[in-house]
C-alpha cells in the first residue's frame, strides 16, 4: 500500500505517473461521489458528475498550488460540476431514495450531520429516520446541502470551506448556521433534540 500523501502523489502525476493518478482517485472517489449525490440527489447524474470532475483533475493538476490541499481543491470541481446539472434539472422530478446507491457507494451515516443532537444509537437503528433526513436534504437548497456535507461529514474548517467554495468564513458561519436550523425545522418530531447547536468556535 502507498503511504504518500497527497502532495507527494500530485507530484508523481505532474511528472507522468498514471499509477500514482489511480491511487488518488480510488483514495477519493467514494467521498467525491458521496458529496456530488448529496447536491444533485441523482445516482446515475452523481456517478457521471464524479468521472467528468476526475477526468478534470487530471487534465489540471497542473495547475494544483502545493500550499493547497488536494480534497478541497477536487471538491470545487466536483461542487461546480454538480451545481450546474442540478441547476439544469432542478424542475424535473426528485427521484426516489436510493438504497442501493447508500449501500454501495457511501457510508451509512453520509447524510446525517453529526450536530443534529439525535442519540447515535437510536438514528441508526431506524431506517424510517435516515429516510426523512435524506429527505430534509433534499429540501436544503444545493448551497446549504454543500456545506451540511463539507462541515458535518467531511469534516472541513471553516476556513477550508471558504476556501473549497471560494466564499469568506463568515458567509460560511453563517450558510452554516441557516442550513442547521432548516434542518432541524424539517426533521421536527423525529429527532429528540432540543435545538440546533450553535455555531462552534474553532480553536
Amino acid at each position: 500500500m502507498d503511504n504518500s500523501s497527497d502532495e507527494q502523489l500530485v507530484l508523481k502525476i505532474q511528472a507522468g505517473d498514471m499509477q500514482a493518478f489511480e491511487l488518488l482517485f480510488w483514495r477519493y472517489k467514494d467521498r467525491v461521489i458521496a458529496a456530488v449525490y448529496a447536491i444533485v440527489r441523482n445516482r446515475q447524474d452523481a456517478l457521471e458528475i464524479s468521472q467528468e470532475c476526475f477526468i478534470r483533475v487530471y487534465k489540471n493538476i497542473h495547475k494544483f498550488q502545493p500550499e493547497t490541499k488536494f480534497f478541497p481543491w477536487v471538491y470545487r470541481i466536483a461542487y461546480n460540476l454538480s451545481v450546474d446539472r442540478y441547476r439544469r434539472r432542478r424542475t424535473a422530478k426528485e427521484v426516489e431514495f436510493d438504497n442501493d446507491f447508500q449501500k454501495n457507494f457511501a457510508s451509512a451515516d453520509i447524510h446525517q450531520p453529526q450536530s443534529l443532537g439525535a442519540n447515535p444509537d437510536r438514528v441508526y437503528a431506524r431506517a424510517e429516520l435516515r429516510e426523512q433526513i435524506h429527505s430534509a436534504m433534499g429540501m436544503l437548497s444545493e448551497k446549504h446541502r454543500a456545506i451540511i456535507v463539507l462541515r458535518e461529514v467531511d469534516g472541513l474548517t471553516y476556513e477550508e470551506i471558504a476556501q473549497t467554495l471560494e466564499i469568506q468564513v463568515g458567509t460560511v458561519m453563517s450558510r452554516l448556521h441557516h442550513a442547521r436550523r432548516n434542518l432541524q425545522r424539517a426533521l421536527k418530531g423525529y429527532l429528540d433534540c432540543e435545538d440546533i447547536p450553535e455555531i462552534e468556535e474553532e480553536g
